[in-house]
């Protein structure tokens, strides 16, 4: 039976020795090759077709911006169900606001309804707050969901709670996940999305670093013991620091107030940390607030004076929060080929490989 999520993880990566990595190469394939190997790889590990494609969704919505939220999670078991998992259930609180209970079901499906739920109620009411809760395993990127609600003319925000991995300003010890936010707009063009960990470098970007035997930038980790590392294989001992210091540690805390005590989901040292965490997704509909027409002119607006704003040298550019993965995602998309990991193929190939064997 496969383990799931960061309960293979964290109790895995962390037990693993020192090892010296050869240098990743990478390969380009067909985009549409790639797919129908993670879909064999889920669905040989369990994971029925239709949840297989959601999850696939939105781990190619990373994939293509160059996101270490993507395909990455697939060999890890970092997308899977609990093998006892239970079916999602959904309850009630308010006309506005829902409670959802996973039941160790997939992080990203659950997700997925949580978005799906919190828009049906902001169009009908004009806001939404959906909690989840007993996620035992990764959401992937949350700029997805949140996008996906700015597509429907909806203000999309997400927060997402997670296993411990950051230790607070000040602190060597883990305590927070790393906790990121997203926010989504609408505007005339593609809605504006900003996605950001309150680590200073997200988890599986980690995990990614040490498969691909690359040293972490200094300033980012501590090993186990406390003292400041690069090897990331120290770094999954240890902890990461949140980013920007006290910033990122007061909002790291905050979600996680946000995605924990509030939603009834663990604490940092509660035994079930690794198998019950969950996200809240906060919709609003501008048109509660005036016309929707207006709205969106003026974000153009904004935006408008963002793009043109004055580079700091002839070579720089000012982008706006989502666009330099937008690109790579168009571009991906356009020549139908990604560039990935050979590493990451041959795991993909083995755990199907495995299965069938």
């Amino acid at each position: 039976m496969f383990r799931w999520a960061l309960v293979y993880v964290h109790r895995h990566f962390k037990k693993f020795p020192k090892v010296n990595y050869n240098e990743m190469t990478q390969i380009s394939l067909p985009i549409k090759e790639l797919e129908e190997l993670c879909m064999d790889a889920l669905q040989l590990q369990g994971v029925m077709e239709s949840d297989a494609r959601e999850i696939l969704d939105v781990l190619m919505y990373a994939e293509l911006r160059g996101n270490n939220q993507g395909l990455v999670k697939i060999p890890l078991g970092g997308v899977l169900p609990r093998p006892d998992a239970a079916p999602i259930e959904m309850h009630d609180v308010a006309t506005s606001v829902v409670h959802i209970n996973a039941n160790g079901s997939a992080g990203i499906v659950t997700t997925l309804q949580a978005t799906a739920e919190a828009a049906r109620r902001a169009q009908a009411h004009g806001i939404a707050l959906v909690g989840t809760r007993n996620l035992s395993s990764s959401t992937g990127a949350i700029g997805f969901y949140a996008e996906r609600l700015a597509k429907q003319g909806l203000v999309g925000i997400i927060m997402s709670g997670s296993p411990k991995a950051v230790a607070p300003a000040g602190g060597t010890k883990p305590i927070f996940g790393t906790n990121p936010i997203a926010i989504s707009v609408p505007s005339a063009e593609a809605p504006i999305t900003f996605d950001m960990s309150t680590a200073s470098i997200a988890w599986y970007g980690v995990i990614q670093a040490m498969q691909r035997g690359e040293q972490l930038p200094e300033g980012l980790a501590f090993d186990a013991d406390g003292n400041p590392t690069t090897d990331p294989s120290e770094t999954l001992r240890g902890a990461i620091k949140a980013f920007a210091a006290h910033k990122g540690s007061g909002l790291a805390l905050m979600i996680e107030m946000l995605t924990g005590p509030l939603l009834g989901n663990a604490l940092a040292g509660d035994e079930d940390v690794t198998t019950n965490w969950g996200n809240l997704v906060i919709a609003i509909d501008p048109e509660k607030f005036g016309d929707p027409d207006t709205f969106v002119s003026n974000v153009s607006k904004l935006v408008g004076l963002v793009r043109g704003s004055a580079p700091q040298s002839s070579s720089a550019e000012v982008l706006l929060p989502g666009e330099r993965g937008n690109r790579e995602s168009a571009s991906n998309r356009s020549s139908g080929t990604i560039s990935v990991d050979k590493s990451l193929i041959e795991k993909l190939r083995s755990v199907t490989s495995a299965q069938n064997g």
